[in-house]
């Protein structure tokens, strides 16, 4: 079954926490402790996305299958300082972890990419940890490339850990 994808409402705030824990906690089981997974709280999560989706800064989307959400993408302008205003940013995409493979993620970035393309980007950018495979795999697929130069380290919990950015031409 092909999941809606809609515009995300500070109602879905607690379907958006859920799947973002439940993503991390699969995506990221050898990448981070199992400590700092653990300590990953969805009512904390479920605050900080009401703060998220009221403020309005990006545009984030959800995948619902059965009025349930099951997957989300948030994209807007590059947070990066030095970005030029044509450069976009795919902030993040998280799916249910039984959901994976499914098409949700697909149907995701279909939505963002139209998003970015419709505001006038020409290009988009997106941060992944250099050893989540998964990720990589899909971005690949969906065309971004890696990016030269684009390599920093990030401190997640009590982790360092490589981030490396990929870029795709939306002309």
């Amino acid at each position: 079954m092909t999941p809606v994808v809609r515009p995300a409402t500070p109602a879905d705030a607690g379907g958006i926490a859920t799947v973002q824990v439940r993503a991390w906690r699969a995506a990221y089981q050898r990448i981070l402790s199992d400590a700092f997974l653990r300590s990953l709280s969805i009512p904390a999560r479920t605050t900080r996305w009401d703060t998220v989706l009221r403020e309005a800064v990006s545009q984030t989307y959800v995948a619902e299958l059965s009025s349930e959400v099951i997957g989300w993408i948030t994209v807007g302008g590059s947070r990066e300082t030095d970005a030029p205003a044509t450069v976009g940013e795919l902030w993040a995409i998280y799916v249910a972890p039984e959901h994976w493979n499914r098409g949700a993620g697909r149907a995701l970035w279909t939505r963002g990419r139209a998003h970015l393309e419709a505001a006038g980007f020409l290009d988009v950018i997106v941060w992944v940890l250099a050893d989540n495979r998964r990720a990589l795999r899909f971005y690949r697929v969906a065309g971004f490339a890696h990016d030269p130069g684009g390599e920093r380290m990030l401190e997640i919990g009590s982790e360092r850990v490589r981030e490396i950015r990929l870029r795709l031409s939306l002309r």
